[in-house]
């Protein structure tokens, strides 16, 4: 007889009972949301949205160090292929990134802030409404678990997610599915529309953050941003295991981890493949061993971290 899952409370929330100040945020040009969307396109007209603070004023015409200029949505579909307490999700890709990892399995969007279409933020809102909720134990069929921003990352394109929600009538859990690469004042806006952070701690040091996806300040920035999160919802934390990086990035990661975030769900992923620009680099042009994710685990065991 097996025990209780430990993934129900998540499961919970995600089913929108941890939401009961939503349409609070909205209901008119004087609304909480509106002053968000507000503070929002203030961060984004002399760019302070991530923490490379890179000053461009994409309303003149000038594009960040992300290449974004106008959000442009890759893709938007119903996925299945996340974390099991988040599926069904009504996942969108966002075009543009803040970092450049040299490995980035989604690097024909991140790299490209063109990549899609523009749609604007009623149209993609009524989309989503016509998904409807998938009620909690039913069939993964039907319906909607929650709208999962992703990309690319929606760190750039901060403003445009909150016009859709200000756009959006269906009371649907959101997901913010980041490197959180982003910056204080950015996150402090999130605060309250943002149900689960669903994030990526890639690294467990500066050096390889800088010599693997250009992001100095790395590990003060995103365990910074990993502990404001928790404050504001459910955490969710990604681990992509990198060949060689055991000890330099796993092991710190998940040590951080057991000490700071014990309550958080954590994913340790070994399916790194060399993508993008990894094959050029020897050291990055293999992937995990079944070792190196097995004393992983193991330690994540030791911890007494939720692995997902």
């Amino acid at each position: 007889m097996s025990g209780p899952d430990p993934l129900h409370d998540y499961l919970s929330i995600l089913q929108g009972k941890a939401r009961p100040r939503f349409q609070e945020l909205k209901g008119g040009p004087t609304s909480e949301l509106s002053l968000k969307v507000a503070q929002a396109e203030r961060l984004e007209a002399g760019c302070a949205l991530c923490e490379h603070r890179c000053g461009a004023n994409r309303r003149e015409g000038r594009p960040g160090r992300c290449g974004v200029l106008r959000t442009k949505v890759a893709s938007h579909f119903i996925h299945y292929g996340e974390e099991r307490p988040l599926v069904p999700s009504y996942t969108v890709f966002l075009a543009g990134c803040n970092l450049r990892c040299v490995f980035c399995q989604n690097w024909d969007i991140s790299t490209d802030a063109e990549a899609g279409e523009v749609i604007e933020p009623g149209v993609l809102a009524r989309m989503i409404e016509a998904r409807g909720i998938a009620p909690i134990g039913a069939p993964a069929c039907r319906g909607i678990r929650n709208v999962n921003w992703v990309g690319g990352d929606p760190i750039p394109h901060l403003p445009y997610v909150l016009r859709v929600l200000q756009e959006l009538e269906l009371d649907v859990p959101q997901v913010w599915n980041s490197n959180m690469y982003m910056t204080r004042e950015a996150l402090e806006v999130l605060a309250g529309t943002m149900d689960v952070y669903l994030t990526d701690l890639k690294f467990g040091n500066d050096r390889c953050a800088r010599e693997l996806c250009g992001a100095p300040r790395y590990w003060e920035v995103v365990t910074r941003n990993h502990l404001q999160a928790a404050r504001q919802g459910e955490v969710v934390v990604r681990h992509l295991m990198l060949p060689g990086h055991l000890e330099c990035c796993t092991l710190p990661v998940l040590e951080w981890l057991g000490e700071h975030l014990p309550q958080a769900a954590v994913n340790v992923m070994d399916q790194y493949r060399p993508e993008h620009r990894a094959r050029q680099m020897p050291a990055m042009a293999r992937g995990v061993s079944p070792t190196e994710h097995r004393v992983a685990l193991e330690r994540a065991g030791e911890l007494g971290l939720l692995l997902i």
